[in-house]
């Protein structure tokens, strides 16, 4: 069975081979091979012997490769030159039995076979001599991989409990890969789904966005359409997504049902799967006010009021750790979402929605467009949406100046203007001005923009004079 092996780990598994230690190529990487992964889609190599920590450090000095330690304690070297290779020595783990991603206690040893039996599952328990050619596989993970089946390392209860962060990884691999997850497998990680709250933020935060992200992961491997949807569904599935987004498992128990006499939790997961990669966290929360504002009004109305502040929860640094820019972007999207919703809005006030939203604006036509196909059985687009673009598309072929860095005069030039213009509302009469130009694109001069500013600046009760 040949293994493709990239020519620096040839070498260091050489260098390893001439201090008497035999070098294994270990996990995905393997797993991967099989399946046909070219190489350079493989981002994590990892490599493993019997060498402990400080002996990987002795074998590489003077040597092409620099070593440094990851993790002293769990046995973890970074090896890096062209290519960056983590090598971990052979260990057993000990757990707390509050299912905490880190072991309690580590032990090095010297047996590959008892090495499998701690990893998670067989298909990555899957291990390579590189210098020998041969696949070690104690565990059938080769057997596994062929038939495109997910099964634990030892008894799944063993597995789960030991490490919450598991249920996570098992969907994640099932969505990406496209395999099928024994029956016992999938019980068990519904058992120890709980552990999941003794998983920090930021490792639910990783594997939750490759998750969402898995038909793009792969995306020549068979059955990848729709494998974003159907990881969250497995995740709900498992009772582990009140773990991830609380809001989503209370909307999946409320039994809401939306406006067409939906579930609102179906909906919401079908928005999910027809949205474009980069939407899908606002796809998932676009209507998480609705369970809020049912529960203090008996309707829907108000949910504008609610979102920011669930999606700054779910999302933000209370909840998954995202970025603040993601957190603002997706609430822009999620509120601009309700803009223009039946179509109804004049040209005038869709261009102005454009200019103030022109950094999402494409992000908040693909939800509505989303939106529109759960409501149409897949079967059109939104109409709100189709507005909106054929006006985009219109502003730039007229070259509006739907940025303020497009508009032919400069806050400098308006000061030293008009001396009697307040300062502080240089900002407001530039985007006034800005609102003028997206309406009438051949007013965007100098000449113009003048004009119009000193007729602004000069109206009765003008707010820009002092």
């Amino acid at each position: 069975m040949f293994i493709r092996v990239p020519n620096e780990v040839v070498k260091l598994a050489e260098i390893f081979q001439k201090k008497g230690e035999k070098l294994y190529l270990v996990g995905g990487y393997i797993r991967n091979q099989l399946l046909g992964i070219k190489d350079d889609e493989n981002i994590d190599i990892d490599v493993c012997s019997s060498c402990l920590p400080e002996k990987v450090l002795k074998i590489l000095e003077n040597s092409p490769f620099e070593a440094n330690y990851m993790s002293k304690e769990m046995g973890v070297v970074e090896i890096k030159n062209t290519l960056r290779v983590e090598h971990a020595t052979f260990r057993k783990e000990t757990y707390e039995k509050s299912g905490a991603h880190t072991p309690t206690k580590v032990e090095f040893i010297k047996d590959l076979e008892e090495d499998a039996l701690r990893r998670d599952f067989r298909c990555n328990a899957i291990y390579y001599d590189i210098i020998g050619d041969e696949i070690v596989d104690p565990l059938d993970g080769v057997g596994d991989t062929a038939k495109r089946i997910i099964r634990t390392t030892l008894k799944p209860d063993e597995v789960f409990k030991s490490d919450g962060e598991r249920v996570l990884r098992m969907v994640r691999f099932a969505a990406t890969l496209g395999f099928k997850i024994d029956d016992k497998t999938f019980e068990s990680a519904k058992r120890h789904a709980s552990r999941l709250a003794d998983i920090s933020m930021s490792r639910k935060r990783e594997e939750f966005s490759r998750i969402v992200l898995a038909d793009t992961e792969y995306p020549f491997l068979p059955d990848k359409k729709y494998a974003h949807a159907r990881g969250l569904n497995m995740l709900a599935e498992l009772d582990a997504i009140k773990y991830i987004m609380p809001v989503l498992d209370e909307i999946r128990l409320s039994g809401l049902i939306e406006d067409r006499k939906k579930p609102l939790f179906e909906h919401i997961m079908n928005v999910f799967a027809f949205s474009a990669p980069e939407v899908r966290l606002s796809a998932l929360l676009h209507d998480v006010g609705k369970a809020r504002a049912y529960a203090a009004y008996g309707n829907f109305n108000g949910e504008e009021e609610y979102a920011p502040v669930i999606i700054e929860k779910t999302l933000g640094n209370e909840g998954l750790g995202y970025s603040k820019k993601i957190v603002e972007r997706v609430k822009r999207v999620v509120l601009g979402n309700n803009f223009n919703k039946r179509g109804f809005e004049n040209a005038k006030n869709i261009r102005h929605f454009i200019v103030d939203n022109f950094d999402c604006i494409e992000l908040i036509i693909k939800l509505k467009n989303a939106i529109a196909q759960d409501k149409s059985n897949n079967t059109r687009r939104s109409k709100s949406a189709e507005q909106i673009n054929k006006i985009y598309i219109k502003m730039q072929n007229n070259n509006a100046p739907i940025t303020l860095d497009k508009l032919a005069i400069k806050g400098d030039v308006l000061i030293k203007s008009f001396p009697e213009l307040k300062v502080n509302r240089t900002s407001e009469l530039l985007k006034a001005l800005q609102y003028k130009c997206v309406d009438v694109p051949t007013l965007n001069t100098e000449k113009c923009l003048l004009e119009l500013a000193e007729k602004m600046i000069h109206k009765k009760n003008s707010i820009f004079v002092r």
